[in-house]
């Protein structure tokens, strides 16, 4: 890929998954060499959202914001976040209370390209799975047309919705 890109990777860590540590660091590292390499403009993590949020929730409300922002992109394209993304009701045990929630991943990668999201990973389609794994691969062998693939969301903000931590940048 070319030197003069103006891609931004948004890289998004589920915080409270044991044993996960090592695979997310991978993927820091793997966005980190293609940002020095050129092939993004900037990388960031863009936050860290927990496992299960509600749809009706006020804490953390950027975390559905940004959810139902990759939907709206996946719908354009056909494709849907599921099963990575997981959208389900959740009951408790003695109360009438049934939530709509969303079980987020343990990573999840969008790339922007200024105020359009051209890609959201994971994501599917009727045929197949497109992992961060993929895009990442994409990305590292050059493969210019691989993001050419899907259709790019106008999505009018520069920045993530999530606050990102003090370390937020990669």
């Amino acid at each position: 890929m070319t030197g003069d890109t103006h891609l931004r990777a948004e890289l998004y860590l589920r915080g409270d998954t044991y044993g996960t540590f090592d695979a997310q660091q991978q993927v820091l590292n793997r966005v980190k060499r293609l940002e020095a390499n050129g092939v993004f403009s900037e990388s960031m993590v863009a936050g860290e959202w927990q496992r299960i949020r509600t749809m009706a929730e006020d804490k953390r409300s950027e975390a559905i914001r940004t959810y139902e922002e990759f939907t709206d992109w996946a719908g354009q394209n056909g494709h849907s976040l599921e099963p990575a993304f997981e959208r389900r009701n959740r009951s408790y045990v003695g109360m009438d209370r049934v939530d709509d929630v969303v079980v987020f991943p343990v990573v999840s990668l969008a790339i922007y390209d200024g105020d359009h999201l051209e890609g959201v990973f994971p994501c599917s389609d009727e045929k197949r799975t497109y992992t961060v794994g993929d895009a990442l691969e994409a990305f590292e062998r050059g493969d210019e047309d691989w993001l050419a693939q899907f259709d790019s969301l106008s999505v009018d903000r520069t920045d993530p919705l999530l606050e990102p931590g003090v370390d937020a940048t990669i």
